[in-house]
């Protein structure tokens, strides 16, 4: 039994490493390709990421007891290549002068939903069908998004209309703006000067410290549930429950793009301040997603199965508000040309300050597990200063704006 024990430990280390590789690779094929994206346009990007992707799905298919190493570089280049569509696609909301949010929302809860796809390969394991066939047909069906890259999207970019080149929370006064104006569009160095812009850096920080706590929370799960329950049948079937739960996604990512819809509404003509008129209604949804994180690290606190439902469902509303918000966040505070390389910078940098899951994952193996999760929950709550940080600047600029100044 001990002996059984110790191999059960031994994997689910295993697994957590492939996850956190898998993780990391996100950030960089986002960022990668987010540069590839700015260079040569949307075309060239995905045509990368499909082939990526596709060798990743080979590799998979090809692990065996002889070649597990396999998994390693298969889920890191399918991580790799499949993130690039989402970000693509988050093209399509500048095509709506109403409703960007509402339409990324609807591409995450997409997205979300292709937990559906790792579902049926379970049970297509379960029901006789080996991993390696239903790798190979998901690599082969993959062929298909050569269709909406090559016939549907633009092969450099769709812009937005009427949105100005630089960042929305620069002084009138700021001399960086002469210095920005004599630069091409396009270019990495006015790149470079959105991504020193206060509220991005403050952004970065809110989407990395979320992103760990998402991180650290599900890629332990499987350890979790070997813990608290008692039998491989259990785990299996709540197992089925998270990946049930993880597709609702595709109706609470609309949600959480409706319902900051609804504040740009409603905050629609609250300043005349151009920086206060973008950034008011994101502050709501921001906050809202960091309650959604200090809820589930609440929830994680105390071992019970049945709190497992409710710590399933606030993962899913974690991620579905904090995917939505994030690159809502950037699709309305920066222009359309950077958005993939942004995105992409974004993903990198948080996807490698998830690497710090694994430290905690050795955290809890060692120590008792409740205090890397009240460290965790700390954390969590101090992702609050970026919304609030941000109201305390719309205000400001309200009053530079009523002296007679404007922010742009």
């Amino acid at each position: 039994m001990n002996e059984t024990n110790k191999d059960c430990h031994a994997r689910s280390s295993k697994l957590e490493l492939v996850y956190t590789f898998a993780s990391v690779s996100v950030g960089v094929g986002s960022f990668v390709l987010g540069q590839v994206n700015l260079k040569w346009g949307t075309r060239t990007s995905r045509i990368i990421a499909s082939l990526v992707f596709m060798i990743g799905a080979f590799m998979i298919a090809g692990v065996t007891n002889d070649t597990p190493w396999l998994i390693f570089p298969g889920l890191s280049c399918a991580a790799f290549g499949g993130i690039a569509f989402l970000t693509t696609n988050y093209q399509i909301a500048n095509l709506f002068t109403v409703g960007r949010g509402a339409v990324v929302g609807i591409l995450n809860g997409a997205f979300d939903s292709s937990d559906g796809i790792q579902l049926m390969i379970k049970f297509g394991y379960e029901s006789g069908v080996s991993r390696r066939t239903s790798f190979l047909v998901l690599a082969c069906t993959h062929t298909l998004t050569f269709v909406s890259t090559c016939f549907f999207l633009p092969k450099d970019f769709i812009h937005a209309p009427h949105q100005t080149s630089e960042p929305l929370d620069w002084d009138h006064k700021d001399p960086r703006r002469k210095q920005s104006a004599a630069e091409p569009e396009g270019s990495f160095r006015h790149l470079f000067r959105h991504l020193c812009s206060s509220s991005y850096l403050l952004h970065l920080c809110w989407l990395s410290v979320l992103y760990l706590r998402f991180s650290a929370v599900l890629g332990s799960m499987n350890r979790t549930l070997q813990r608290q329950l008692v039998s491989q049948d259990e785990v299996s079937r709540f197992t089925n429950i998270l990946l049930y739960t993880m597709m609702g996604g595709i109706v609470t990512s609309p949600l959480s793009g409706a319902f900051l819809e609804l504040n740009v509404v409603c905050f629609k003509h609250c300043s005349r301040s151009s920086f206060a008129q973008t950034m008011k209604p994101l502050v709501i949804p921001l906050a809202l997603a960091t309650t959604f994180g200090a809820v589930m690290s609440t929830l994680v606190l105390f071992e019970n199965p049945s709190n497992l439902y409710a710590v399933f469902i606030f993962i899913l509303l974690l991620r579905s508000s904090l995917f939505t918000f994030s690159c809502a966040y950037i699709i309305h505070m920066f222009p359309s040309q950077y958005l993939v390389s942004i995105i992409g910078i974004t993903t990198l940098i948080g996807s490698s300050v998830s690497l710090f899951q694994h430290a905690i994952f050795e955290w809890s193996e060692y120590r008792p597990e409740i205090q890397a999760n009240v460290f965790l929950l700390v954390l969590t709550c101090l992702t609050y200063i970026h919304p609030a940080w941000q109201l305390i600047k719309c205000h400001k600029l309200e009053q530079h704006t009523l002296l007679g100044y404007d922010t742009i």
